[in-house]
């Protein structure tokens, strides 16, 4: 349990963060909770929407969101990871779905941890993978060219698949120029967009294996 003065400055903090509510809703039903999401104009007047959900949320919840997005537990990036996603995929149009599983056009499963769909068609629009290497080792070209091929093998499928992000939180080996064009040739004529991320000081950092130096993304996760 979490004191007044706790809560009120825990919420302060997760204030300042644009999480989507239906990433609110997945943390609420985790913690057995529902959130009121219709809000007055007076209260609107009074503070922010987010501002609003959270004093809504039990202490449990609010506690989660402190170790997804505050203490940055390293088992709860894929609700980070999400929220980063969301930037790109408005929640308005797309439903999220965390820890999904998909299956290629070789009828393999592959389990990402955010799947994108679409909320007016239901078609699988983007997904996300993180490295979870239990050694907390870099990624290297291996897993790289694993991510490639199932790409490859769900966008065979999955005809509608506009996007494929790949996220490391411990970062990536640096890759040998012969090994740059075995990745480059893997990649080459994929209609998909595909981008990789190292999560590093609460960012999502671009990293352009391929080409051009790494660029900081602007919102903090």
């Amino acid at each position: 349990m979490l004191t007044v003065k706790e809560r009120q400055d825990v919420e302060a903090r997760l204030a300042k963060y644009n999480i989507p509510l239906q990433i609110l809703q997945m943390v609420a039903e985790q913690c057995d909770c529902t959130i009121e999401t219709r809000s007055t104009r007076k209260e609107l007047t009074l503070k922010p929407k987010l501002s609003l959900l959270l004093t809504r949320l039990n202490d449990r919840a609010i506690i989660l969101l402190q170790q997804i997005f505050l203490d940055c537990h390293e088992s709860l990036s894929n609700f980070r990871f999400a929220v980063f996603l969301s930037s790109r995929y408005s929640p308005k149009m797309h439903k999220f779905v965390i820890d999904g599983k998909i299956s290629g056009k070789s009828n393999s499963k592959y389990t990402f941890d955010v799947c994108i769909y679409s909320r007016r068609t239901g078609d699988l629009i983007a997904v996300g993978m993180q490295n979870k290497n239990i050694k907390k080792q870099r990624s290297d070209s291996k897993s790289l060219s694993i991510f490639l091929a199932i790409i490859d093998d769900v966008s065979s499928r999955h005809s509608k698949l506009q996007g494929a992000y790949y996220s490391s939180s411990y970062g990536y080996q640096p890759l040998s120029p012969a090994r740059k064009n075995v990745i480059r040739k893997e990649n080459a004529g994929n209609k998909v967009e595909i981008k990789f991320f190292e999560y590093m000081d609460k960012m999502y950092i671009e990293n352009k294996l391929l080409s051009d130096p790494q660029v900081a993304i602007s919102n903090r996760y």
